[in-house]
């Protein structure tokens, strides 16, 4: 719920299964680790500093560096709460920024981050989960980096871009400049609460979730031709629901005001200026009209996010849905975190080892 497992077992349960399913189709004999991008309530994203004298010789050093970082998550770090990522965003060598100081001299060096963190639950939860199955979690990379890989060009994380990733009960909200995170939010709201909205008219989950898909409409303004759909209510005893098109446009639109405006208002007090637009993606964002919704709402250039040049030639056309988009993206990260940590670091040994029953000198020699 809202990113977070609140059943590890049940959770735990699922995974091996789907484990299980991969390894027979895609004739894998073994999968003993995985990894899982992370997006989940309560994460946010939050600034801070680190200054420190380089000393002699004066030079600055990557060492120097790995410490401040180390430092800046020590300073964060709290009972409840995780710090997810720290991420580098600038830094001053006696008061001139420098975007590369590793072999600089300077006598202080302050370095500026952005630190990503979130309730502790959330990966203990993770872990929980993992723990059941034997299966050992290798990497965890930021849900927003994991779709800003696969949706986005250097050059707009460069420029500044906002990345939206409409999932079924959390929205992602990401801004991107100067190549970096520059901001990130998880609003605990997605098209899951749209199709409850519509649920409240007496009609199913079901039945809900495909009015909206096939006639659902982001901005009431745009719907020219309003026509009454009749469904069967929940209940049987009631006659059948009439939903005016338009009144469905009207439930979806304010719904998603609630849902986007922590976003807006973050675009809305930004620095600087978004020249590469803003890009959505996830499956809530196939709403119909959306774009015309966000252009409307920040009066800002648009875009669906496309994953499709990462996919190899004769992939099915279901993987080219924006739901699969930060599936791939993390693939992608893994790959990245695979090749500078070599998957036999990443395994870990139980702490106690099995005893084994002992074996006669004959059958050691044998």
């Amino acid at each position: 719920r809202c990113g977070i497992i609140e059943k590890p077992s049940g959770a735990s349960f699922k995974v091996s299964e789907l484990l299980r399913l991969i390894k027979n189709s895609a004739s894998i004999s073994d999968i003993s680790q995985v990894s899982v991008s992370v997006s989940a309530k309560s994460m946010k994203q939050i600034s801070t500093s680190i200054s420190r004298f380089v000393g002699k010789p004066n030079v600055v050093s990557e060492d120097l560096l790995a410490e401040m970082m180390e430092e800046c998550e020590r300073k964060l770090q709290q009972p409840d709460i995780t710090i997810f990522d720290v991420i580098p965003i600038s830094y001053s060598l006696d008061g001139k920024r420098m975007d590369d100081p590793i072999g600089h001299k300077a006598d202080q060096i302050t370095a500026n981050y952005k630190v990503v963190q979130g309730n502790s639950i959330i990966k203990s939860e993770m872990e929980r989960c993992f723990d059941r199955t034997g299966i050992v979690l290798e990497y965890s990379p930021l849900a927003a980096e994991a779709l800003s890989t696969v949706v986005l060009e250097e050059n707009e994380r460069e420029d500044g871009c906002a990345l939206i990733n409409f999932g079924a009960t959390t929205t992602t909200f990401a801004v991107y400049h100067d190549g970096a995170l520059q901001n990130m939010l998880v609003i605990p709201l997605g098209a899951k609460n749209i199709t409850k909205d519509i649920q409240e008219l007496g009609i199913n989950e079901t039945n809900a979730e495909r009015l909206k898909c096939l006639k659902g409409c982001a901005l009431e303004s745009l719907v020219d031709e309003p026509v009454y759909i009749q469904i069967a209510s929940i209940d049987e005893a009631n006659p059948p629901v009439r939903i005016s098109t338009q009144f469905l446009a009207t439930i979806i639109e304010a719904r998603l005001e609630e849902i986007l405006q922590p976003a807006f208002d973050v675009i809305s007090n930004l620095p600087f200026k978004l020249d590469a637009g803003i890009v959505i993606t996830g499956g809530g964002s196939k709403l119909k009209n959306m774009i015309d919704f966000v252009t409307e709402k920040t009066g800002i250039y648009t875009r669906f996010g496309d994953h499709s040049e990462w996919l190899s030639d004769g992939t099915k056309e279901k993987f080219h849905d924006p739901s699969y988009a930060q599936l791939i993206g993390t693939i992608l990260l893994t790959n990245e975190y695979r090749r500078e940590h070599p998957i036999e670091e990443t395994i870990k040994e139980p702490d106690k080892k099995p005893k084994l029953p002992k074996r006669k000198f004959g059958e050691k020699i044998t």
